[in-house]
């Protein structure tokens, strides 16, 4: 599955956000990004959150430059440093996406009014309905879709079923499925499908769906920003 971008006016700002911790949001960012990244995609991490995981993850071993990362199309940096930068340094990327941190402060403020859009993972648990609303009316018009992270069809369809019929066209067709090889790649500090690539597992079967989902998820996210 490619990734076409039709419109190369200028950089696409995404932010990736959930007031609620634990929904794969800075799993959903590393994972998007590297799609874009074998896309050919020139991409800017940003790292939003006090606790710099994402950051930390991207962080290269090969080069001293602190934006650097191990991929070629993917920089990195933080929200302090990413304020300073110019125009036309941010102009040489096609995306930049924030990892925004599980809270609504003035920092999230701050990323969400600079955002072209911004875009909810989201766990499919029953308390996750409740916080819906008020989600939603912060992303205000600038919330591009919803999509759902971790799903276990036996336990999750459901639940899937009310989810689909309360938020409509606001949740994205992508479904990411749970997988275990996303814990094991997150701890070799390597994005799911560069950990398959790394030990060379056949894409075949249905080991390499959550590859594929993250891949769908990146085209549906750039079809709704371009």
């Amino acid at each position: 599955m490619s990734i076409f971008v039709t419109q190369k006016c200028h950089t696409k700002k995404i932010s990736i956000f959930n007031n609620k911790g634990g929904v794969a949001k800075t799993t959903s960012v590393i994972n998007i990004a590297y799609s874009l990244h074998k896309a050919e995609k020139k991409v800017l991490v940003v790292d939003c959150d006090s606790q710099e995981n994402c950051y930390g993850f991207l962080l290269s071993d090969k080069s001293d430059d602190p934006m650097a990362t191990n991929y070629k199309n993917i920089s990195h940096t933080k929200w302090q440093t990413y304020c300073s930068l110019s125009s036309d340094e941010l102009e040489k990327f096609d995306f930049v996406i924030f990892d925004l941190p599980p809270v609504f402060n003035s920092t999230v403020s701050d990323v969400i009014d600079t955002s072209d859009v911004i875009y909810v993972p989201l766990m499919l648990r029953q308390f996750e309905i409740s916080g819906l609303k008020n989600l939603t009316e912060k992303c205000g018009s600038k919330l591009g879709g919803i999509f759902v992270t971790m799903f276990k069809k036996k336990i999750d369809e459901e639940l899937y079923a009310q989810f689909k019929e309360i938020l409509g066209d606001r949740l994205l067709d992508t479904v990411v499925p749970y997988s275990d090889t996303v814990i094991l790649s997150q701890r070799e500090g390597l994005p799911v499908e560069a950990y398959f690539e790394q030990r060379g597992v056949p894409k075949i079967g249905s080991a390499w769906n959550v590859v594929r989902a993250y891949t769908a998820l990146a085209n549906e996210i750039v079809g709704g920003v371009g």
